[in-house]
């Protein structure tokens, strides 16, 4: 694996609690051939002091990106560090991967030597200009790295298996900080769209549209929540009322219930704002590379864009076909 080097991309905000023990946690790596390239997005803490004493500390493994325009985002950030490693990377004369990182998680040392032996693998199986996406589980901790859940995916009941560009449309199933890609990859997601919902969700549809991706159903990652995540994780729980295991005249009124309420829920401004943000996103993805897609999923994408409907029935149809494209 010496051969191969891996380029970590991390940007910051206001992360100084957090932040050096996740540079630790990067370099204290099984697989050592890595380099660190971040941005600060315009913090009002100690995390460009912090970023500047792991760069003197470690010159050419931890590169400081400057940025003078201040804050843009998260979603910019990593999309303008995707870029900047691409341009960084154009004239290497080795293998070179690309993985995603969040300020305030811990990685475990073999995070990374395990997410470049499955992309190996996965590779070796497809022509070299596949597109290849390889994530992995998370453990769910708290501020102070106590387990709240041994799996971020059942913690928020994914279904990782479920991999489909029409699936994806609508739950993306990546995380990005577990995620590791291939340099046609990188190329093919980079700039992420402004329309799209995060850049993760936006790598992970090109994956499923166009690629391969694997998922490592281990955790890999302390996933940390506290009050400033971006996202976050939250916990899942099946539904109560149980009808589709009731029969005859029970089963009519307890499906009508559910019916009722989740039009109901529809209409609520939550739901209405993430399938506009669907749409959106299907909008965008199809202009730029809709000519590219098979007929399948360019209905799929058509499908997607129905979502902005405010009609909770065809809403729901349509979140139904999808979630088991």
């Amino acid at each position: 694996m010496s051969d191969a080097t891996i380029w970590v991309l991390l940007p910051v905000y206001n992360g100084a609690h957090y932040l050096a023990p996740m540079l630790d946690s990067l370099l204290a790596q099984t697989h050592r051939e890595w380099t660190l390239l971040c941005r600060d997005d315009g913090s009002t803490d100690g995390s460009p002091a912090i970023l500047s004493r792991y760069a003197e500390q470690h010159p050419g493994k931890v590169l400081i990106e400057p940025e003078p325009v201040g804050n843009i985002g998260v979603k910019a950030s990593f999309s303008h560090l995707m870029s900047r490693a691409l341009v960084k990377t154009e004239n290497a004369q080795h293998a070179v991967y690309f993985a995603l990182a969040d300020q305030d998680d811990l990685w475990l040392p073999h995070k990374l030597e395990k997410l470049l032996h499955t992309m190996r693998d996965i590779e070796q199986s497809h022509e070299p200009a596949t597109p290849v996406l390889i994530h992995s589980d998370l453990r769910v901790v708290d501020q102070d790295g106590a387990e709240m859940a041994p799996s971020f995916v059942a913690y928020q009941g994914l279904k990782a298996e479920r991999r489909g560009f029409g699936a994806q449309l609508i739950s993306n199933t990546l995380t990005g900080c577990t995620a590791l890609m291939n340099r046609p990859l990188l190329s093919l997601s980079s700039p992420v769209h402004p329309e799209s919902i995060m850049h993760d969700w936006w790598i992970s549809l090109l994956a499923s549209a166009f690629g391969q991706r694997h998922f490592v159903a281990e955790a890999l990652i302390d996933y940390r929540q506290h009050a400033n995540n971006t996202i976050g994780a939250k916990a899942w729980r099946a539904g109560k009322s149980g009808y589709r295991k009731r029969t005859g005249l029970l089963r009519f009124p307890q499906a009508l219930y559910h019916f009722l309420r989740v039009c109901v829920l529809v209409f609520r401004s939550e739901h209405n704002t993430i399938f506009q943000a669907n749409a959106r996103q299907a909008k965008a993805f199809a202009e730029q590379f809709g000519q590219r897609l098979s007929a399948r999923d360019r209905l799929y994408l058509w499908l997607t864009r129905g979502l902005s409907l405010p009609f909770p029935p065809l809403q729901r149809l349509l979140f139904r076909v999808l979630r088991h494209a």
